[in-house]
């Protein structure tokens, strides 16, 4: 026998159902035929919503210590600054002159073949592009790619400082990097880096020491005062007004109005890069965190660049965790495809020990069977 509590609860059911049907009719929306005609669509997740859940298992922690498939363990040396996801608050941006939609390319709407992907011009810049959008995926950051205009008179690499300039309102931090770098270790996220790199509430701008390069028997990657230059494969800048000043004197460097000399560097090596290692690093780093530099070894070459290019470049810096491939554009393709498949294999390793009693069948030992001896009849040899 139903309770009179649960005959109330149905009938209070009921009636509002009538009221929300009516509302409906009321405001002129879909007629009863309408609703019988709705088509049932069954739920599709987003691409973004599946990276993110894809790799979910694999993305490091932001405040522990990393260590790689080799073994090598990278220490966190101080207290982590940044302990929670930045997520939608960081832009990674490719910055770049170039159109990637011509043939096979990231940006041409005809299916890109990966087998035959060149790694120059616009095929370069896509592979590019797919290493650096999927490492915004996993991560939740926002991304996009620029396609800038040439600025009459200088090498196009001067877009940078003009581009981040513009793009920075509206992020906590923009990260950009060449084409011919690669992530690594796409697991590893940002917060991490920062944090093992010692960016701080107050850092403007971050980015790696430039190796030492050999040429002609001289030293081609200092600056007129001795000193290390630093490289504009991977740049951080966080929104700060201290950032925005710094931005401004070095997009406007080669008006020699602040800095005498600067128009040099419109189109002579390395551009924008000098630019800033000669004249913005001097003045906009009072606090000494201001601008904070990064391990050569953490972003800079590959593995084993010093010895192919013994006598050119001093430095072993291995690209750990951004290979930058800038005597070898055609390594980049390589590196992005073991990135890919490396964090693959583990996401795989990881579900299928997770049900490896489903996944695992081990068959029984087999057991096996002498043979019978052949039968052999009595013979009588008694004569």
């Amino acid at each position: 026998m139903i309770s009179t509590q649960r005959v109330s609860v149905f009938i209070v059911a009921i009636f509002l159902c009538f009221i929300l049907l009516f509302q409906i009719l009321q405001n002129d929306g879909p007629s009863i035929n309408d609703i019988k005609n709705i088509s049932y669509r069954p739920f599709r997740p987003s691409i973004h919503d599946s990276i993110l859940a894809l790799f979910d298992s694999i993305r490091h922690p932001i405040t522990e210590n990393y260590t790689d498939v080799s073994g090598t363990r990278f220490l966190l040396e101080q207290p982590p600054i940044w302990t929670k996801p930045l997520k939608k608050k960081v832009l990674i941006v490719d910055i770049d002159t170039r159109e990637p939609s011509g043939d096979n390319q990231i940006l041409n709407s005809a299916k890109m073949d990966w087998e035959k992907l060149d790694v120059s011009g616009g095929e370069l810049v896509s592979n590019g592009i797919m290493n650096h959008y999927l490492y915004a995926q996993i991560h939740g950051y926002d991304y996009k790619f620029f396609q800038a205009q040439h600025i009459k008179g200088h090498h196009d690499t001067w877009i940078l400082p003009h581009v981040l300039y513009d793009l920075l309102p509206d992020y906590q931090f923009v990260v950009t990097m060449d084409a011919d770098v690669t992530i690594t270790h796409l697991e590893v996220p940002l917060e991490w880096l920062f944090n093992r790199w010692g960016l701080t509430k107050h850092t403007s701008i971050s980015m790696p020491w430039d190796q030492e390069e050999i040429l002609g028997g001289e030293t081609v990657s200092i600056d007129s005062k001795g000193l290390q230059v630093l490289n504009t494969g991977v740049v951080a800048v966080q929104n700060l007004e201290y950032t925005f000043e710094m931005l401004e004197a070095w997009k406007d460097c080669t008006t020699e109005k602040r800095y005498s000399g600067c128009g040099r560097w419109k189109e002579e090596w390395s551009h924008e890069q000098r630019a800033f290692s000669e004249y913005i690093r001097y003045d906009f780093n009072p606090a000494g965190d201001n601008i904070v530099e990064i391990p050569c070894d953490d972003a800079m070459g590959w593995p084993g660049m010093m010895h192919e290019y013994e006598g050119q470049i001093m430095s072993d810096c291995n690209g750990t965790f951004f290979r930058h491939h800038t005597l070898r554009k055609d390594k980049t393709k390589e590196s992005a495809s073991s990135a890919v498949m490396q964090v693959l294999s583990e996401i795989l390793q990881h579900e299928l020990l997770e049900h490896k009693d489903k996944v695992w069948v081990k068959e029984a030992e087999r057991i096996e069977v002498d043979e019978a001896p052949s039968h052999v009849e009595n013979v009588d040899l008694s004569g």
